[in-house]
């Protein structure tokens, strides 16, 4: 297995936590020379820790630097209009990395959402302040509700990570 942590670039982590149906999911994002990817135990599954102490004891002994503090992606709260685009943004990208880390299709890499995935970003991205919500309408709420439909797919393939 620590073949695997060498392809971690520069060895460097990043915690997150998610948070999906009431549960939540310490676990650890890294980026590769090709990809980011999410801690995973195999081609199926992925790993998450019981701990923060666990999380560093893993990281230690594995001898991977875990950079920054823990960022959190909410799955529990309801998207409706206006949206925080932020939020959403950040959790249609997580899922696209677990749907790419894991091999699965995922919805929101269709062409018919890239004005949306477009408008997000722009949002995200903008120069001129702008409110923390924005109200996409009904036709890019409908989608955006379709992108995230099927999130548990993907959110209930963690299981706890143990030696």
């Amino acid at each position: 297995m620590k073949d695997f942590y060498n392809c971690i670039e520069n060895r460097v982590v990043y915690p997150i936590l998610i948070k999906n149906n009431k549960k939540s999911y310490l676990t650890l994002y890294y980026y590769t020379e090709c990809y980011d990817s999410i801690l995973q135990k195999d081609t199926k599954n992925l790993f998450y820790f019981g701990s923060k102490e666990e999380m560093d004891l893993f990281c230690k002994i594995n001898e991977l630097t875990i950079e920054s503090d823990i960022l959190e992606y909410d799955f529990d709260t309801p998207i409706s209009n206006p949206i925080d685009y932020k939020r959403v943004l950040e959790n249609w990208n997580l899922l696209n990395s677990i749907a790419s880390t894991l091999g699965m299709f995922f919805e929101g890499d269709i062409k018919k959402y890239t004005k949306l995935y477009d408008l997000l970003f722009r949002l995200n991205t903008s120069v001129e302040p702008i409110p923390k919500t924005y109200d996409v309408g009904d036709q890019y709420l409908g989608l955006i509700l379709k992108v995230f439909r099927k999130k548990d797919r993907f959110l209930e393939r963690f299981e706890l990570y143990s030696e």
